[in-house]
């Protein structure tokens, strides 16, 4: 598998252990799981801290309790790789997913099926430090190939908005991540940007949800960073539901429950509690392009670098 060099291990390291010891308990909470009173289990890949994805959940699972009275337990995951295994053990039947998880699931999982996705509301920007940014000269565009022998932070290992995406834009680019200088992964997306205010990288990739592509930046960071290239707008977070075929109750929740993610707007109080803690304009049926195509366009990435790279060392 090809690798990036590596830039702040210690970073991961503690991350790492982290993750271990919350994997302990969560594992002996999960034992608990097992209630005849609950209809369908749901997870999110997290890329926020615990309190805010429960937080979250909590709006979405109480509008789909609502709409469909159907009980809608959130599980919550330590990290990414432990949402995908609980999909995988099927100890949650629905997940919140960016695109590498997604394809990671519907690769693996032959009943693992795209439910709903979101409305076009996702957007890559590269931050970089303004004083790069003033430095340049008239003739000079800022774009992605400015990465050429810079130090680049992406988000985790196994995010599609902040390190897959990135990836496939490069790839797209012509830019290979063996021509960057070195690459860091914070797991927390809102901290990215402070890695270029302080000097730890050059540049950072971080998603948009809005139509404030500057969304991620910091009030206390806005006088040192700015943008330095913006990719079209997209989407990247789906459901995906993981059912067996032949579960007919099931089947007939997850089709309750496509429904309720469907209705979901914000002429409503409820809608909009769970659209806003998302900063999703709403979610509409799978596409044609939307996972599918995305899904070929990963697998061509993975099959032409032979393997998802990472700024972990060997």
């Amino acid at each position: 598998m090809p690798r990036i060099r590596p830039w702040q291990r210690p970073l991961l390291i503690g991350t790492l252990l982290l993750a271990t010891a919350c994997g302990n308990q969560s594992r002996q909470d999960g034992l608990s799981l097992g209630s005849d009173s609950v209809d369908l289990r749901i997870t999110e890949a997290p890329w926020e801290s615990q309190a805010q994805m429960t937080r979250r959940m909590d709006h979405l699972t109480t509008f789909l309790k609502d709409k469909t009275g159907l009980n809608v337990e959130y599980v919550p995951a330590i990290n990414y790789a432990h949402s995908y295994a609980l999909v995988e053990r099927g100890e949650a039947d629905l997940i919140l997913v960016g695109i590498y998880g997604g394809y990671r699931l519907m690769k693996k999982l032959p009943h693992a099926v795209p439910l709903v996705i979101q409305k076009p509301s996702y957007r890559l920007v590269m931050l970089g430090h303004r004083r790069w940014m003033e430095a340049l000269s008239p003739d000079q565009e800022p774009g992605l190939a400015s990465l050429k022998g810079r130090r680049v932070g992406f988000g985790s290992r196994f995010s599609g908005s902040a390190f897959l995406q990135p990836l496939l834009a490069m790839h797209e680019a012509g830019l290979h991540p063996s021509e960057l200088d070195q690459c860091l992964h914070e797991p927390v997306q809102r901290h990215l940007p402070a890695q270029v205010a302080n000097g730890l990288v050059d540049f950072v990739f971080v998603p948009s949800h809005t139509d404030q592509d500057d969304q991620f930046i910091p009030e206390s960071l806005r006088g040192e960073l700015a943008i330095a290239w913006t990719g079209n707008l997209g989407r990247n977070d789906y459901v995906i539901a993981a059912v067996s075929p032949t579960d007919a109750e099931r089947q007939k929740h997850l089709l309750k429950v496509q429904q309720a993610f469907l209705m979901l707007d914000r002429t409503t109080e409820d809608g909009r509690a769970v659209l806003d803690s998302y900063m999703f304009p709403g979610f509409e049926l799978p596409t044609p392009e939307f996972p599918s195509s995305t899904n070929k366009r990963i697998g061509e990435l993975l099959s032409t670098s032979g393997g998802l790279p990472t700024c972990e060392a060997s």
